[in-house]
This record gives C-alpha cells, structure tokens and sequence, in this order.
C-alpha cells in the first residue's frame, strides 16, 4: 500500500530501495528513506526525501519567497548554527549507517567533501524541502523546524488525505 502511494506522490514508480520514514496526519507516507545508492548503481544522497504533494508545493512556495533570507538572518545566532551543524553531522551519519546496513559499505566516499543534509555543501539552504524532510522523520534540525513553523497545520486544512 505505502509504495502505491508513494509512486502517486512521486508521479513514478520509488527508485532503489525505500522505506517510510514519517506519515501524515491521515497515516499516508509524507517522507520516504532512499538508500544511498540506486538499483542501477547511481549514487543518491538525499536520504530523506520529501513526497506528500502538498508538503512540497507548500515548501516549494517558500523557497520562491523570502524564507531563505530569513533562514541567513535565524542562522546568525551561534546556537542555531551549531544546531545545524550537528543536523548535518547526524545526518551524513545516519547515511552512512543506511548505506552499510544495505550493504553498501563505501557509499560515503561518493560524497566526500558534501557533508549537508541532502548531499550539499555544509551549511546550505539550496534545498528546504530535504531539510523539512529530515526535521520529519525526527532530525534536530533547526531549518525544517523553521520550515515546519511556517506549514503546521496545511495538511489537515489542503488535504484529505487521498495522495495525490
């Protein structure tokens, strides 16, 4: 059931081997595990990857407005950045321990020096939606709790629950 929906969500079949990570409030899949590595070989950092459409529409909105500057603006504050630092640190980590519970040990090095959450630079806003994506399946993470701050409450009021 969770990959039927998944593939409406995504508009495509899941690639590679994934795992429901978080659920929305009407139990379908909102965040998917991708493992670090494709069936065909191809590597894939994002662990965490957003799929409820309303999710990433919502995210996609932000993104086009002023979120991240003031996202620069919250990340000034010396706790709130180490906040994300260790969000980043935790997050390669828990890549890393996908990677080799499935095998695949050595996926790590396919991203050496891309140690941001999604498979970015350190310290980059480039992509909200994998940074809400890991703040919901239970990261610290100071930018998707920010991200979640400004969402909370969308899906019970766009939604009813039937994906797409």
């Amino acid at each position: 059931m969770d990959m039927r929906v998944l593939g409406r969500q995504l508009g495509r079949p899941p690639r590679g081997r994934v795992l429901v990570a978080s659920r929305c409030p009407f139990g379908r899949v909102q965040v998917a595990v991708t493992a670090p590595i494709l069936d065909d070989g191809t590597p894939f950092p994002t662990l965490y990857w957003l799929t409820c459409p309303v999710l990433r529409s919502e995210v996609g909105r932000l993104e086009a407005g002023d979120m991240r500057e003031r996202l620069r603006e919250m990340l000034r504050d010396e706790v709130v950045s180490r906040r994300l630092e260790e969000a980043e640190r935790r997050y390669v980590r828990e890549r890393k321990e996908v990677a080799a519970s499935l095998g695949m040990d050595g996926a790590e090095e396919l991203w050496e020096g891309r140690g941001g959450v999604g498979g970015g630079k350190s310290g980059s806003l480039k992509c909200l939606h994998s940074h809400y994506a890991h703040f919901l399946a239970g990261g610290d993470n100071p930018v998707g709790e920010a991200v979640h701050g400004e969402l909370e409450g969308v899906q019970s009021r766009s939604c009813g629950g039937d994906c797409p």
